[in-house]
């Protein structure tokens, strides 16, 4: 292995490397940085030629790391990191004044339920941010934030491993939802009233089972799913033209209830409630603009 000269190093070459990185794409890198797409690529020419390797690999939805990008993405990230850190204004994080792109991994409900606040907010505190939210999955998201594909992510939080360092925004509950004037909503609703009716379920694996069936099993009881979805969005206009029932998280039936105009049980299914919260990386250099962000989604998030 060659030690290459830093003198050769135009520190900008490695803020299109980190760019690239995140957004996957020539172009779109080209528009968070401000540069045009021949730019960009004559910045990872530069690159390949100074590293001995390509990089990135073009493919039909941009381009995609090799393995080398992906080692020196960490180390990459934490230096660039550091060095704005030690650039940075002395004195206290200025958001107003401050232009950066945060990725945040989350579902259809983090948009549902907590975006609307937390970007009214942004454009009024941090107009200078640009937030790109990504899918991510409980099974994926270490994987993510390693990569630093995200920044962070919001979503349920279960046990988690030491690696990842978890900030609680709020608790949540299912509700059971139907169409407005559905016999199933006129009484107290028991377990084998709901093993009775026809089920949707939001099952981002599209598996015919959630957190209810265990519950059935445990009294000797089961359901029929006649339908899964993969997210949360459809599921109320779905249940509002049908006989169909669903489970829905609280906050969601509530934003949905108008616009499909549906009826929530006003009794809770007999299950446990859940804490939605943020997880970041532990061990990452410090960053003044993500440590803002987060803080600003804590806030929001104890209005909702």
């Amino acid at each position: 292995m060659h030690e290459i000269d830093l003198r050769r190093v135009d520190l900008n070459l490695l803020v299109v490397f980190e760019t690239v990185m995140r957004e996957r794409h020539v172009g779109r890198s080209g528009e968070a940085l401000g540069l045009t797409q021949p730019a960009v690529s004559h910045a990872l020419s530069r690159l390949r030629q100074l590293l001995g390797d390509p990089l990135f690999i073009r493919h039909a939805g941009g381009v995609r790391p090799t393995p080398r990008a992906e080692a020196l993405n960490g180390p990459i990230t934490h230096a660039l990191t550091a060095v704005r850190a030690a650039l940075a204004e002395t004195g206290a994080f200025n958001p107003g004044h401050a232009v950066r792109t945060v990725s945040i991994g989350g579902s259809d409900y983090t948009d549902l339920v907590l975006m609307p606040a937390l970007m009214a907010e942004m454009r009024i505190s941090a107009p200078g941010f640009d937030i790109r939210r990504r899918p991510t999955s409980r099974e994926a998201v270490m994987g993510d934030l390693r990569r630093r594909d995200i920044d962070l992510a919001i979503g349920p939080l279960a046990a988690a491993p030491d690696a990842l360092v978890l900030t609680p925004l709020f608790t949540e509950r299912l509700v059971l939802v139907a169409r407005k004037g559905h016999p199933a909503l006129a009484a107290d609703m028991s377990l084998n009233m709901l093993a009775a009716l026809d089920h949707l379920l939001v099952s981002t694996g599209g598996d015919a089972t959630g957190s209810l069936d265990e519950r059935l099993r445990d009294a000797g009881l089961s359901r029929r799913v006649v339908m899964t979805l993969p997210n949360f969005l459809a599921a109320p206009f779905i249940v509002a033209a049908t006989d169909l029932v669903t489970l829905l998280a609280e906050r969601v039936a509530q934003r949905l209830a108008d616009a499909a105009a549906i009826a929530i049980h006003p009794q809770a299914p007999p299950l446990p409630s859940w804490t939605i919260g943020l997880a970041r990386l532990a061990g990452t250099a410090p960053d003044p603009a993500t440590d803002w962000f987060a803080d600003a989604a804590a806030k929001v998030a104890a209005t909702i």
